[in-house]
């Protein structure tokens, strides 16, 4: 064999081994049901100072996507909670819990299958001391659970390999992905390449939902749900992870609906001690 036919055929197990890094990493084909132009969507903020930075900047760096309008703004809402909202997304943080897991995103959607809600906890019980409070911590974790929430799934699962340089790719370092690549901004081009015959976000409803009167409760058709903290709230269990540990869950909602979560968790925690209790 020649030593131009040994090249070549290295030069092509090269490209096989940069595949997935290349291929598709939408989240099966949940989007944001849109009639025309970019996808208007309103990102409410319930974050405490620690969080201010990392998902003000994650927001920054998603709304750089040519097919996302987003409207930032500060929310009310009860954080512990964190419950959808119609049409729009809610970012909240809070102590959570010892539960595994260091973010969360959940969607729901119609029973079309388009996203009609998106919600991102972060989990301040990891985030307050120890291995993850660091703000390259924070920033992958804030990035990659809002970008869930458009309908992105992660580019890599391998904690262990080199970095892609994007938040959506799992790893045992953030120091490198800390923000979205231009391989995230072609996914959501190719995601939102055409245009639906009614829109699911909505960028003028009131967004403080989390605040809850007694004697006057929020409209139900507003008030999605708070996504749970636990597996057991979370439903059945569809995709693991490079781990072996359920990342991604489903439930089915009345009306045909469903809401789907899609879990960070912690390195340390194994698949033996993620309970549905």
């Amino acid at each position: 064999m020649t030593l131009a036919r040994i090249g070549g055929l290295a030069a092509l197990a090269a490209g096989l081994i940069a595949v997935p890094a290349l291929a598709s990493h939408s989240w099966g084909s949940y989007h944001w049901a849109n009639s025309s132009g970019p996808v208007d969507l309103t990102i409410n903020v319930s974050v405490t100072s620690q969080w201010t930075s990392s998902v003000s900047t994650a927001i920054s760096d998603w709304q750089k996507s040519s097919n996302l309008a987003l409207t930032p703004q500060d929310s009310t809402a009860n954080r512990k909670r964190c419950s959808a909202i119609s049409g729009q997304i809610l970012v909240c943080n809070e102590a959570y819990g010892p539960r595994g897991w260091l973010g969360i995103a959940s969607i729901t959607t119609d029973s079309r299958g388009h996203i009609k809600s998106g919600t991102t906890k972060l989990n301040d019980t990891y985030f307050a001391s120890g291995t993850y409070n660091t703000p390259a911590w924070r920033a992958l974790v804030a990035c990659q659970e809002i970008g869930h929430d458009f309908g992105l799934a992660h580019q890599d699962e391998n904690f262990g390999n080199p970095n892609l340089g994007t938040c959506m790719d799992y790893t045992s370092n953030p120091s490198t992905n800390q923000h979205p690549n231009q391989h995230d901004y072609d996914q959501l081009a190719a995601i939102y390449n055409h245009f639906d015959t009614y829109s699911t976000s909505s960028a003028a409803v009131a967004t403080n939902f989390g605040i809850r009167d007694l004697r006057n409760p929020r409209p139900a058709a507003e008030d999605l749900g708070d996504p749970g903290d636990s597996p057991a709230d979370w439903g059945r269990s569809v995709h693991d992870d490079a781990k072996g540990r359920p990342d991604v869950f489903v439930m089915d909602l009345p009306g045909g609906g469903r809401r789907i979560t899609h879990v960070f968790w912690t390195l340390e925690v194994k698949r033996s001690e993620i309970h549905h209790d």
